[in-house]
Parts: C-alpha cells; structure tokens; sequence
C-alpha cells in the first residue's frame, strides 16, 4: 500500500461496488442503478448516524476509501457505506425512503464534502489480501454469508489449482484457518442451490432470513455431511449432493409450525441430536416420517437406564403438581376426559412396574 498515495476524488466521480459481498445477491445478478444501491444501504439505520457524523465534522482522511479504476469511473470497493452517507449529504433527492430523517440531518449540519480521500489499487487483487482480514478474521467483520460470498469470489484468484490448495491459499491470504473456509465454501455452494432452489418455497426464507451459519455448522457432523451428500475430502465435494435431503434440511430449519417453530434449530445442542438421529435407522425413520420432535426422536438412540429415570421423576413431579390443586377445582368441566386419562396412566404404571420387577428378577444369578 505504501506506493499508493492518498488522492482527493469528487464525489461524483466515485461509484459504489456493485460486487460488494454485502449487497442481496438478486442485486449482482439484475442490472441495478446506484439510486438502487443507496436506498437499499439506507434500510441500515447506521447510515443515518454517519451522515450525522460526517456532516458534522466532514469526511477525515484516515478514513480514506479504497478504490479502483474501472471504465473511466471510480469504483469503490471499501468503504461504501461512508460514499453512500456523503452521496445522500449532496444529493439528498436520491433517497426514496427515510426523507423526514435525511431532512433532518441536512438542517442541523453544515458539511458537504465535496472530494473525498480515497487510495487508488491497480486493481481489485491488490485489496483482497486487506479487506480478508479486516471482514473475515478482523474487527469489521462481515456476517457468515457475506464471507463466503466474498471467499468464493476470490477463488477466481486461483483458477490452475485444486480446491483443497485454494482453500489453504485463501486461508492464508486472509490470515484463517483452511478447514474454517473449505467449510464455508461449500456452506456457499449449498446456499446458492438453495436460491436457485426459490429458497425450496418456504413461507418468509429468502436471503434476509435464513442463517447460513446453519449450515456451514452442520458441515462439522458426520451424519448430516452423509444426508445431504457432501464429501467433504473430495476436491468436488458436491458432486453427489441430495437436493431433496437438502430442501427436508432446509424445511426442519426454516418451516414454521402453528405455534411459530421450527423443527430444528441451527444450535450446537439440536444440530449434535440431529447428527445422533440421522445415524441410527429407527431414529431417523422416526423424525422423517412422524411428525414428533427432535428430542422425541433424539431419545431413541440415548435411552438408558438414567434417561428413563428422568422421565419417571417428571412424570411423578407433574402428577404431585396436580394432587396439590386438584382440591382448589369445584367443578371439572372435562371430568369425563380426565377419569379417561387418569385410568390410562394407572394401566401404564402397572405395567411399566411388572417389566421393572422382572428386570430385577432376571438380573439374579442363582
């Protein structure tokens, strides 16, 4: 960077990055004006702030933009949030939403920069290195879509060699570890199939709503990887991929039942008793083809001894709870149902009782 000296370009002159890995990938593949981009920056209220800021105390030059020469434009590949806020400084009438807060801002500031402070690369490789490590690894860091999407534009940077190199390259460039990013470079390839997919149809998942690290999560299990067909150790790891398996993954994450949940959620606890149920045969037929839960499913495969205690002591507690009120009730509107129910759980504890006793019995050694 130290051959690169700090020159002072109208804000005119400056466009924002249409490649920017921030912006909805809808954007990067329909023609789109910068009226188009600004509007969409402007839905983060943090733009408000910084055009406060800036129009209040101008645009500093540490703060300089990084930019490259591209048809005889400026194109600004970091720091487009802080182009976007002096862009709506000077020429407010480019916002279509938030005009009474940009109104405001305009009265109570008095700062217009005119030409901001920007270093000028060659080209776009030169800044990759950079803004790897500020975005991916660094202090600014970008979400876990946004990463990927823009780790999978730098593959471009290394076209002759396999993908596991490419992932130790990338790594290195941005100062991480190569199974971190070989995990979401494929979490990527699966996302942009999901897309391609229409998001499988689910009510409300588009880009805005899904969480990606879901899936580049999942990739760390053994069983999941097996379900959707990812080879991980392959130099094309999605070659055998089960689009269907992917859209039921997608629909245990995403598809809300009545009460507003999902069957899965993307946690370390409900990913690891997925993992667990995807491997045992019963289990899995059971969450796939039922309509019970996870942890429903989950207790297939972890049932023990202690696991059946638990449930007994619950059962008992929640039985005590309604002894304790059951004097308080005058009348029960529903006796007829509750006299059912009552007799159900006394046949079930005699039972479970004679299978206890046996159990006992069996295990002496005469």
């Amino acid at each position: 960077m130290s051959n690169n000296m700090i020159k002072f370009i109208s804000v005119d002159d400056l466009e924002l990055d249409k490649a920017n890995p921030r912006l909805p990938s809808t954007f990067r593949k329909n023609k789109i004006s910068e009226k188009d981009i600004i509007n969409w920056m402007l839905q983060d209220a943090s733009i408000i702030e910084l055009m406060l800021a800036i129009g209040n105390s101008g645009f500093f030059i540490g703060e300089s933009l990084l930019v490259v020469e591209e048809n005889g434009k400026y194109v600004v590949v970091e720091g487009n949030r802080r182009l976007t806020s002096t862009k709506l400084l000077c020429h407010p009438e480019l916002a279509d939403i938030h005009k009474k807060k940009i109104a405001q801002v305009i009265n109570e500031t008095s700062e217009r920069p005119k030409e901001i402070p920007c270093i000028v690369f060659e080209n776009r490789s030169e800044i990759n290195k950079y803004l790897g490590y500020r975005h991916v690894t660094g202090v600014k860091s970008w979400g876990a879509l946004q990463k990927a999407r823009y780790l999978s534009a730098l593959r471009e940077d290394f076209p002759d060699i396999d993908f596991t190199q490419q992932c130790r390259e990338l790594a290195k460039s941005i100062g991480s570890r190569s199974d971190h990013v070989k995990k979401l470079l494929i979490a990527f390839e699966l996302y942009e199939q999901i897309e391609d997919n229409g998001f499988f149809k689910i009510r409300d998942l588009d880009e805005t709503s899904i969480f990606f690290n879901y899936y580049s999560d999942s990739l760390s299990r053994e069983n999941i990887r097996d379900f959707l067909g990812v080879d991980i150790k392959s130099e094309s790891p999605l070659d055998d991929v089960d689009t269907e398996n992917l859209r039921e993954l997608t629909r245990w994450f995403f598809e809300k039942n009545e009460q507003g949940k999902s069957r899965v959620l993307g946690d370390s606890s409900h990913l690891g008793m997925l993992d667990k149920v995807l491997e045992n045969k019963d289990a899995k037929e059971y969450f796939i083809n039922g309509s019970g839960s996870l942890v429903d499913a989950y207790q297939i495969v972890s049932v023990s001894s202690e696991s059946f205690d638990q449930e007994i002591e619950m059962s008992l507690a929640g039985l005590k709870r309604a002894q304790n009120i059951i004097h308080r009730i005058d009348r029960h509107s529903n006796a007829e149902s509750i006299i059912i129910k009552l007799k159900e759980i006394s046949n079930l504890a005699r039972n479970m009782s004679v299978i206890v006793e046996r159990s006992e019995d069996d295990g002496w050694d005469d």
